[in-house]
């Protein structure tokens, strides 16, 4: 045990009459075994802050090929962007990217910590984009945010689906299944099933 002299005020009361004479001295006690405790929660810390470190490194070493491969223009790649503002344009601009192998392989929020320590710049509140590359003429890699897409078809295969539901219920309907028998196929309003093929056909006209 370690004694420090050193008199304060304290609110005393008769329960803590069990203390050692030391301490009613006005000496802190501190035991060497505190210390130790907060040294090993310490080290317990600095440990997990090691094996996510490690966790990041074995991404790396495992996808260092896409890591440091030339990004082709207009080639998709999975990653994290960045905001750029000027006065004179606005530029999305690619930080890093992981390759699908890797992607499929490793846990989402490996995935985005991973790219975001080994990104070119720290983004704040970083999710994993889908992107498209346009190299400028200065070699600039900017890009263009295409995620926003796997939300309309999950978006649109939800409504599709539900249609498709009401659908088979009403094929089972009596009415349904003798119209078939007589004619062959169903009656016209539940004949054509809804599917995932042309269910995004609306939005031609934005990408065109």
């Amino acid at each position: 045990m370690y004694y420090y002299n050193h008199t304060f005020t304290s609110n005393y009361t008769p329960d803590e009459s069990s203390r050692s004479d030391s301490e009613s001295d006005g000496s802190i006690i501190i035991d060497a075994d505190d210390n130790s405790t907060a040294n090993t929660d310490n080290e317990t810390d600095d440990s997990d802050d090691d094996d996510e470190g490690i966790e990041y490194d074995s991404i790396h070493n495992e996808d260092s090929s896409h890591f440091y491969s030339e990004k082709e223009h207009g080639k998709y790649y999975i990653g994290l962007c960045h905001l750029q503002i000027t006065p004179n344009f606005i530029l999305w601009l690619l930080s890093t990217s992981v390759s699908a192998r890797s992607f499929l392989r490793h846990s989402y929020d490996n995935i985005n910590n991973y790219l975001y320590y080994y990104g070119l710049v720290r983004i704040p509140r970083c999710k994993v984009q889908i992107m498209q590359v346009q190299r400028l003429p200065d070699e600039t890699c900017a890009v263009i945010i295409k995620t926003y897409w796997l939300r309309l078809v999950q978006r649109q295969w939800k409504k599709t689906y539900r249609k498709r539901k009401m659908m088979l219920r009403n094929r089972m309907h009596p009415t349904a299944q003798q119209y078939k028998q007589i004619h062959g196929y169903y009656p016209p309003h539940i004949s054509r099933m809804p599917s995932i093929r042309g269910m995004l056909s609306k939005y031609v006209k934005y990408t065109s």
